[in-house]
């Protein structure tokens, strides 16, 4: 089958990842354990992800000129990701991160979005989407993610939104426009005022043209179906770092719809991706190829 060819637009960081002891509950000093330099962002993981899975993979964004914007795209191009349609902004600052991690996996994250990066979206190369075959993108730049939504729609190319709770705004202009919009639980909670997994999919239904579902950690995903709620389990692993594990899930979920699979069989894709992530360690170098999720998918779920 020849490589299938994804788009995925938002942001893009650097991410520096801090190994602590434990994680703080209040102020305190003390030592880390270690401590790793990656790449981070929604739309940039998912691209890293999808080209680590054999797509013919393209990230559009925007970026400063500056020496994060350089570190971001030579690590995206180690992956075969193109980056020909990322727009660098001369006084514009890239988007940095900073993970802590426990020794359980778990972490808390602290993202600056960037700065002067310009909100317009009319310098977009829509042409550039002649041949794609599915676009992911996230809220950060709903204006973009906007765009190329419409355009997508028009040449029957599917579409993904990954909808997080860092701009309710922006999740909301956008979720009349994707083929499939993936929650996390706590943008579905905030959205529909529920914890209800079913209750909270109900609701989001009228609001949405496409395909919702939501993703639960190491519950699982669940997505609506008519409007019957159903569920993929995760795959039993030992997580290592979980940070990263959705923008993953949504990138292999866009590749596994644009290979034909159904939401079931999209969903089982991406759940084995980023559970094979997390149980390596941190940072896109941990992201799984083709060969190790195809291994993972054939011992089937926990």
């Amino acid at each position: 089958m020849a490589a299938k060819r994804i788009v995925t637009l938002g942001n893009a960081f650097l991410d520096t990842i801090v190994y602590l002891p434990r994680l703080p509950t209040e102020p305190c000093k003390f030592r880390a354990n270690n401590v790793l330099r990656t790449g981070g962002g929604i739309a940039a993981t998912a691209a890293y992800a999808t080209a680590r899975l054999g797509a013919d993979t393209q990230y559009w964004g925007r970026l400063g000129q500056d020496a994060a914007g350089d570190d971001i795209l030579a690590r995206l191009r180690v992956a075969g990701v193109h980056t020909d349609h990322v727009r660098r902004v001369e006084g514009g600052v890239s988007p940095i991160g900073t993970v802590l991690v426990s020794p359980n996996g778990e972490r808390m994250a602290f993202g600056f979005i960037g700065r002067d990066l310009g909100d317009g979206a009319d310098w977009l190369p829509l042409d550039g989407l002649e041949g794609v075959d599915a676009v992911m993108a996230d809220y950060s730049w709903w204006q973009g993610a906007a765009a190329v939504f419409q355009e997508a729609r028009k040449r029957g190319i599917t579409t993904v939104l990954d909808a997080d709770v860092g701009d309710m705004d922006a999740v909301k202009r956008l979720l009349p426009l994707p083929d499939h919009i993936v929650f996390s639980a706590a943008c579905l909670e905030r959205l529909t005022d529920t914890t209800d997994i079913a209750l909270g999919l109900r609701r989001a239904a009228p609001l949405c043209r496409g395909i919702i579902s939501v993703t639960i950690g190491e519950k699982g995903f669940w997505w609506l179906d008519g409007d019957t709620p159903r569920h993929v389990p995760t795959f039993d692993v030992t997580a290592v770092d979980t940070n990263g594990a959705g923008d993953i899930f949504h990138g292999a979920y866009a590749l596994g719809l644009a290979e034909g699979l159904d939401v079931e069989g999209a969903a089982r894709l991406a759940s084995a991706t980023a559970a094979l992530k997390c149980a390596r360690g941190s940072g896109w170098e941990s992201i799984p190829d083709r060969a190790a999720v195809d291994a993972l998918l054939m011992k089937g779920v926990s």
